[in-house]
């Protein structure tokens, strides 16, 4: 998605930017010692530009992983050269690559400011094996694998009886103590930092007992920033080492060194939001292709709408800035042309992975009782999961154009009509159904300002999906309808103009789902993961349900993404589990000004 493969040079930076340049003007020098710059100068300025743009750091919880556990990462994108948080990209990717190359999972992540999280909970259909953890925005693609972050990950699955990828072999045999110690990753140290001090409030606790990490700003005022903290449990069994923020900046730091210039980019970086591409081709090699007005709805209850132009070439883009939780949308090209047209959306393209190289997890038989104690934990917290659960966080809310409406109709406090056209006739102040000359039926609204005429149409939805044909639902049964929404103001959506607005919605919200068009394109997308509160243990409260008399085998006791440090000393609280032994608490992070933060610290409960 967003590959450039039809055009060559700074063409493209021409052409093929054209839907959305509005976001370079202010980044790409127009006058050059008093003399405007060619449009290659321009194309040349933002390759310059944005030669090394970014990084990205993962802070994930674990290394080793079982099956039937959570990943848990947050992401944090940044200006290669600083380090500060990163706006330019406003979608990154993180992806689980085996040694066969297979994707296990692909992620897009939205970017507020440069930073995203996600989740993943490992599958009994994930072999064991060695795994790699990358992490890249759309723009670092074309730099190449080198720039993405990399870091390993350790799978075990014991549901599984092929164990072969991370058996252990007679001729590697290695005392399972001296293994443990090699595995664990905790031999890294961090430096200090002259930004806070971090003090926990016992190195020894019981189960069940609630601490807390108590964060001091060593500097006037509070040092901005964004930061993640995870506590969990050392693994016994050891596992690759975790990147510190610390030392993953100096790692990048030490690889950036002589990279290739960037002649031409290959990839869109996106700028203002989640990137979705497409074409249309002649069915009949003899028409002539044409600029074409493109369409895309995405239902739901904030439901996204997205207009576009296509290219000489046949190419659209849509810049999707909104946030949503539904995976399917709407496609259609509008006006008379639709039945000229194949019309194709972009696939995320494979990414070669064949440089990669893996980290060698081997268990041996000593481990046996380490490994079936585990999962004996993991299946009894999934056993009482729906009392653990995270929370999908509500979508932020916005009012674009078109749901901003000044007339509402709750149809229930109205005679009920048949239909559409009994409702507008009968219900609807200042809107008609008009028989055009050419036969067709078509809805109409009348302008506020008086006397004014106009054949622009309306724009027509029925729970978010554009309706270009109105005579498919002028005779729709208005008893399905909850809401019908007015506006009487033209509006304007990527210089397409509309005549106002008349927005339906259905009791049931499910129109899309009953109604099809051969003008209509059904397609999948590639969502971005929804937001989510992650679940935090608290005991000796007045919590519902009452979670006192429930097994508690958590090994991962803290899980916060987003750290928030409002004043010059702050406390993250968290609650021991029943399962005993060692445990880290791992705090990342990059201030504003780019300064990495990392600091670990190990307790053990009895």
């Amino acid at each position: 998605m967003g590959r450039i493969t039809s055009m060559n040079g700074m063409y493209v930076i021409r052409e093929i930017f054209k839907s959305y340049i509005a976001g370079f003007i202010l980044m790409i020098p127009i006058i050059t010692s008093g003399q405007a710059t060619t449009s290659n100068e321009a194309g040349n300025n933002l390759v310059s530009q944005y030669k090394h743009q970014e990084m990205v750091y993962l802070h994930h919880n674990k290394s080793l992983l079982f099956a039937g556990e959570q990943l848990y990462y947050k992401v944090y994108a940044l200006k290669s050269e600083s380090k500060t948080l990163s706006s330019f990209s406003k979608m990154a990717y993180v992806e689980l690559i085996g040694e066969e190359r297979d994707v296990i999972f692909r992620h897009k992540i939205r970017l507020n400011n440069g930073v995203g999280q996600g989740e993943f909970f490992i599958p009994v259909t994930v072999p064991s094996g060695n795994y790699k953890l990358v992490g890249y925005t759309q723009w670092m693609k074309n730099f190449g694998l080198n720039h993405f972050y990399k870091s390993d990950i350790g799978l075990i699955n014991p549901f599984q009886s092929n164990q072969q990828a991370i058996v252990q072999k007679a001729e590697d045999s290695i005392p399972p103590s001296i293994k443990v110690i090699e595995q664990t990753g905790l031999k890294e140290t961090v430096d200090s930092n002259p930004f806070f001090s971090f003090e926990l409030s016992k190195k020894e606790f019981t189960t069940r007992e609630r601490g807390h990490l108590t964060v001091r700003s060593l500097q006037k005022g509070i040092p901005r920033g964004s930061y993640s903290v995870s506590i969990r449990k050392i693994d016994s069994l050891g596992g690759p080492p975790l990147f510190s923020a610390q030392s993953y900046v100096k790692k990048h730091h030490s690889q950036s060194e002589g990279n290739a210039s960037l002649e031409s980019p290959s990839y869109l970086p996106e700028l203002r939001g989640e990137l979705i591409s497409g074409t249309i081709t002649p069915k009949d090699l003899d028409f002539v292709l044409e600029e074409e007005e493109v369409a895309l709805s995405i239902p739901g209850k904030q439901f996204v709408l997205k207009l576009t132009r296509t290219n000489w070439a046949g190419e659209f883009y849509f810049n999707l800035n909104q946030e949503y939780l539904n995976s399917k949308a709407n496609v259609q090209i509008l006006g008379k042309n639709w039945n000229k047209y194949q019309l194709q959306i972009n696939e995320q393209p494979s990414l070669d992975y064949g440089a990669l190289q893996f980290n060698k997890l081997h268990i041996s038989p000593e481990m046996t009782d380490l490994i079936l104690k585990r999962s004996v934990h993991n299946q009894v917290e999934n056993a009482f999961i729906e009392l653990k659960q995270d929370t999908v966080m509500p979508i932020a809310q916005t009012l674009p154009i078109y749901r901003n409406f000044s007339i509402k109709y709750d149809l229930d406090d109205y005679t009920r009509f048949s239909t559409v056209r009994e409702t507008a006739s009968e219900v609807l102040e200042h809107v008609w159904v008009l028989k055009r000359k050419d036969g067709e039926e078509v809805l109409k609204v009348r302008q506020e300002e008086e006397g004014v005429a106009s054949n622009l149409l309306p724009l027509v939805l029925m729970d978010g999906l554009l309706i270009q044909k109105h005579s498919d639902i002028i005779d729709y049964d208005a008893k399905k309808l909850k809401r019908i929404n007015i506006s009487r103001e033209k509006c304007v959506i990527n210089s397409i103009i509309y005549n106002g607005i008349i927005a339906m919605e259905t009791i049931e919200g499910n129109f899309q789902e009953e109604f099809s068009r051969d003008y209509i394109n059904r397609v999948d997308l590639f969502s971005p993961l929804p937001m989510q509160k992650y679940f935090n243990q608290k005991y000796h409260q007045a919590t519902k349900p009452n979670t006192d008399q429930i097994p508690d085998f958590r090994e991962q006791l803290l899980w916060q993404p987003q750290v928030v440090l409002d004043s010059d000393t702050s406390q993250l609280e968290f609650y021991t589990s029943d399962v005993l032994g060692a445990y880290e608490v791992s705090f990342e992070g990059f201030t504003a000004q780019g300064n990495p933060v990392s600091w670990k610290e190990t307790f053990v409960v009895n």
